[in-house]
């Protein structure tokens, strides 16, 4: 029998004795008592959490005063009294300092800071921003705050967290921020990183259900500190809902439908550790990578298919999803970008809107690693597809295996998938900048040894 038959039958037996004291156990979750404190949004998807307590009849400005003082930060303000600089950041065009509340798990402003008592409040932002909507989300995508469960990797009681991450895009956030050695249950299908698979195999990481049927009484047997979900798939939020009346702390992370929600899952993931200053160091990564590859590749005007496989009606990209969100940063032109959501396609309006760069991600095991390998694939695209400008100027890339997955599972390593996409749809302009940059019209299992802009800490 190997190790994960193993757990998994090690699983059961714990799963019956759990199921038969459920009559004894109290399924109402005792109150989570929430931290106090400042979220200081600079902007721009850089912040810092700074835990205080709000003393009686503290105000907004007073509780800025004493997160500043905590963090040695620099404060000034102008002869109104209004903040105009945070440590060091200060006001900008269309973006100054003000403070907000949390009003039904939307940001509030604050008209008058400095009188506004902070007696029924648990957090504030002060951030710098141009409105409500540019601020770092204070809620995890069901409305709970996220602050409260872990510091720096430890529960309440000061033991180590164990994590259970029900998706692959979960599993890769979570290790995006160093905290991969924390988890100790996952869906069937996370299996990124390579200790994720390892953990799998040797039964320290027990496997709790699919990705869309994650099983309660599993995550239940597991016994998780927390229980990092995706707010994208329904039945995570039903779990969500149970697992918290059972007294288990959970983080639903934002369904991802652009590049940004993907910033703001990493710091949310990071910050219900208690580890926030590494989701601002991998958001920081990232924001920089992606702003080296975009300011390189010049695709204006360049119109991009995107296909799931190679058949006569693939799934491709609308808008509203992780991938045109990709391309409209890169600059390319999504062909079916006025349409919404993947969906599926005929060939006859492939070769009507007739773009300029065909992007294949194969689905299937088998990897396209080679000249040959990948010519077979080419050759074997529709008929009308070979009608385009993509296919006549040999404009047609393919992703297979770990770059397949990379491309459509939207997560943390979207800067490794962009500077790839910007690579392949504008290889001139990457080799004009250094001529020993190999860019190839496909990429599988090895396309970590093909990225050169990603800085060095950034999860691949």
């Amino acid at each position: 029998m190997n190790a994960v038959s193993v757990k998994l039958t090690v699983s059961a037996v714990v799963l019956v004795l759990v199921t038969a004291s459920l009559p004894f156990l109290s399924f109402s979750a005792p109150p989570v008592q929430q931290k106090e404190g400042v979220m200081i949004d600079y902007g721009s998807y850089s912040v810092d959490w700074v835990e205080t307590s709000f003393d009686d009849g503290m105000t907004g400005v007073e509780a800025l005063e004493a997160a500043c003082g905590i963090e040695g930060y620099g404060l000034e303000k102008d002869s109104a009294g209004n903040i105009v600089s945070v440590n060091g950041k200060a006001n900008l065009i269309g973006m100054t300092w003000g403070m907000y509340v949390l009003r039904d798990s939307v940001w509030t402003a604050v008209d008058n800071p400095s009188s506004f008592t902070l007696e029924n409040e648990t957090i504030i932002s002060w951030a710098r921003v141009s409105s409500e909507d540019g601020i770092m989300p204070g809620t995890d995508a069901t409305g709970n705050m996220y602050y409260s469960y872990g510091s720096e990797g430890l529960n309440r009681n000061g033991e180590r967290l164990r994590i259970a991450t029900l998706s692959p895009s979960v599993t890769e956030t979570l290790a995006a921020v160093g905290c991969a050695e924390y988890i100790i249950a996952t869906d069937m299908y996370s299996d990124y990183p390579e200790s994720i698979v390892e953990g799998q195999t040797d039964g320290s990481i027990q496997l709790v259900g699919g990705y869309t049927d994650p099983s309660f009484d599993l995550i239940i047997s597991a016994a998780p500190d927390i229980v990092f979900l995706d707010g994208g798939v329904g039945d995570h939020l039903t779990v969500a809902k149970k697992l918290r009346k059972a007294g288990i702390d959970c983080v639903v992370l934002y369904d991802i439908e652009n590049v940004y929600d993907v910033l703001w899952n990493i710091w949310i993931a990071a910050s219900a550790m208690g580890f926030s200053e590494r989701g601002c160091d991998a958001i920081e990564g990232t924001r920089e990578t992606i702003s080296t590859v975009a300011g390189i590749a010049d695709l204006s005007g360049k119109k991009v298919f995107v296909s799931l496989g190679t058949g006569s009606t693939p799934y491709t990209t609308g808008s509203g999803t992780y991938m045109d969100s990709m391309l409209e940063i890169l600059g390319a032109d999504n062909i079916f970008g006025d349409s919404y959501d993947w969906f599926m396609v005929d060939r006859e309006q492939v070769y009507t809107r007739q773009p300029d760069i065909i992007i294949i991600i194969l689905d299937s095991e088998t990897p396209v690693d080679s000249r040959s390998k990948y010519q077979q694939v080419v050759s074997g695209i529709d008929d009308l597809w070979k009608r385009t400008p993509a296919y006549e100027n040999s404009a047609v890339y393919v992703f297979s295996e770990d770059a397949a997955d990379l491309l459509s599972r939207p997560g943390p390593r979207m800067s490794s998938a962009m500077e790839l996409l910007a690579k392949v749809m504008d290889s001139e302009s990457f080799i004009e900048k250094d001529p020993w940059d190999r860019v190839l019209p496909y990429y599988s299992d090895d396309y970590r040894d093909r990225l050169t802009y990603q800085r060095e800490g950034t999860f691949l």
